[in-house]
């Protein structure tokens, strides 16, 4: 479970108090909704920074982490995958059960 925590002016505060005061549950969102955008920009940012900061800084590591990933699934899943037939895969194939689309 992860937490968010808004920080709030004291202007802001006042305000969503207020309107909890009077149940007003449109300026209640507003309220939230504005205060929450700014936060999710810094989580954005934070997510942006720490994903650059890691093992992925270039094209060379992101292929090596991309076929690790691949030898994982093939070594869970196995090589006895049926493949599906040109048929199935085909615009018939695929809509053969809604003949009006």
């Amino acid at each position: 479970m992860t937490t968010i925590t808004l920080q709030l002016s004291p202007q802001l505060e006042q305000k969503l108090r207020e309107s909890i005061a009077r149940r007003d549950a449109q300026s209640i969102r507003q309220l939230l909704a504005d205060a929450f955008a700014p936060t999710v920009e810094a989580l954005l940012e934070q997510t942006h920074s720490q994903f650059n900061d890691e093992e992925l800084k270039n094209e060379e590591d992101l292929e090596a982490s991309v076929d690790k990933l691949l030898d994982e699934f093939a070594s869970h899943v196995g090589s006895h995958l049926p493949t599906p037939s040109d048929y199935a895969v085909s615009r018939e194939g695929i809509y053969e059960d809604h003949p009006y689309l």
